[in-house]
């Protein structure tokens, strides 16, 4: 259960059949275009080329769509004997396009089809019979700056939304057991929000950073349509506006307002939602089970690393800031002790929801060895192993001997290492994502 806490996931629209079929030789020729993908489809931002034996854009209809995996297009005319090569792009409601072609053959002799109209006259840079290449060297060399922008997302994702947990979970469990008076409650207080309004202006850089990726590998197809006429797009919109919300709101709760916090926990909400809506959770037949499976997914891990980020970056310094007869360590204990029943439930949420989606979507257990992308799993599974490690040691260890000075200092180390895995889990993730699943 622990090993596949990280749910393998529908990942990417690939062809899984096409009529006609790759390498097939036809009598007549082909009334229709038909392709059919592992995920659902947007078919708006779907497209379909044929090129001709002597390289030339053979005119289609329209791309249609023809049930939820599917799009087709009828060619305007019969097609002449010759090999002919059909190049798609095809876009799941992951937002994740790819592309590929493939090759048949019509034999004897038809009248010559009409060329194409200018919208399909342009390439489609593809070549070869399969979709972009799933090794990781030509992954990084094909996206490195937005691999990057992905995992600077997720930690700026984690780091909004652990700020908010803090203030609520953490400083208000305190609240109930010290003065409401301590100005560390205060000083705590304003320093997450100065934190949250970091992590939502390098949030919202990541954002529009994905958005230009997105239209670049999309770079057929009009801006407003991505956004407009696909739920990615809308996805997007909503991810873009919840950040602007938190910015005002974290900058409102710099002052001391609680309605400021109140805000940014609504955008928190609305941020804790929009990686499944964005990601590969949405793309499945299954998408009213593994949608929320990754809201609990996404909202247990930003819980727990998330605001022990925040403790490590922000709590410490507060409660080492804070005058008063209460010493530094004392302090740490009762906000380790405050954050300690959250971070279990949500390492065992993480674990079930993960092995639960795992069982949904599974590929056969040897494409963990036998593919690149199941290598690149095991690495990130390595790593997650040794974060609930290093939790454990925290937790069994570390907290215990809590409440003097030199069990900050211990406790500093440890969570520096707990913080720096994490990162490293997120940063597998964000190339994880951009691989495709085995065949």
């Amino acid at each position: 259960m622990l090993v596949l806490a990280p749910s393998l996931v529908n990942a990417h629209a690939r062809l899984v059949r096409s009529e006609p079929r790759a390498g097939e030789r036809l009598a007549t020729s082909p009334a229709l275009i038909r392709l059919e993908f592992s995920e659902i489809l947007m078919a708006r931002v779907s497209r379909i080329v044929l090129v001709g034996p002597v390289g030339d854009t053979v005119e289609l209809g329209p791309v249609d769509s023809m049930g939820s995996h599917t799009i087709a297009a009828r060619p305007a005319g019969s097609l002449t004997g010759g090999t002919y090569r059909v190049h798609w792009v095809a876009a799941g409601r992951d937002g994740h396009p790819e592309r590929g072609s493939f090759s048949f053959t019509v034999a004897g002799s038809h009248p010559a089809a009409p060329g194409a109209p200018a919208a399909l006259a342009a390439p489609i840079g593809v070549s070869g019979d399969t979709a972009a290449s799933d090794n990781p060297a030509d992954a990084i060399a094909q996206g490195r700056s937005m691999t990057i922008a992905r995992w600077l997302g997720f930690l700026a994702l984690f780091s909004v939304i652990g700020a908010v947990a803090f203030r609520f979970v953490v400083l208000g469990r305190l609240a109930r057991f010290i003065d409401v008076g301590d100005p560390f409650l205060h000083i705590a207080s304003v320093g997450a929000a100065t934190y949250g309004l970091f992590a939502s202006v390098a949030l919202v850089l990541t954002t529009v950073i994905k958005l230009y990726g997105e239209s670049l590998a999309m770079r057929d197809i009009p801006l407003e349509a991505i956004l407009f006429a696909t739920g990615w797009g809308w996805a997007w919109c909503a991810q873009l506006i919840a950040c602007l919300i938190a910015i005002v709101a974290f900058a409102i709760a710099h002052r001391g307002t609680r309605n400021g916090w109140l805000m940014a926990a609504l955008a928190a909400v609305v941020l804790v939602v929009t990686p499944a809506a964005t990601g590969h959770a949405i793309g499945s037949d299954q998408a009213l089970l593994t949608v929320p499976l990754d809201v609990l997914h996404v909202l247990a891990g930003s819980t727990w690393l998330g605001t022990l980020a925040v403790i490590l970056i922000v709590g410490i310094g507060s409660a080492a800031k804070t005058p008063g007869t209460v010493s530094l360590g004392a302090r740490v204990a009762a906000m380790i002790n405050a954050f300690s029943p959250m971070a279990l439930v949500c390492g065992g949420t993480i674990v079930a929801t993960g092995a639960f989606a795992s069982l949904l979507h599974l590929e056969p257990l040897s494409s963990l060895w036998t593919s690149w992308y199941g290598r690149v799993l095991l690495v990130k599974l390595a790593f997650v192993v040794l974060l609930f490690v290093v939790g454990a040691w925290n937790w069994r260890r570390i907290k215990p001997s809590l409440g003097g000075d030199e069990g900050v200092t211990a406790l500093r180390f440890s969570a520096k290492v707990e913080v720096s895995v994490a990162a490293m889990v997120l940063m597998v993730t964000a190339f994880l994502v951009a691989l495709p699943l085995p065949d």
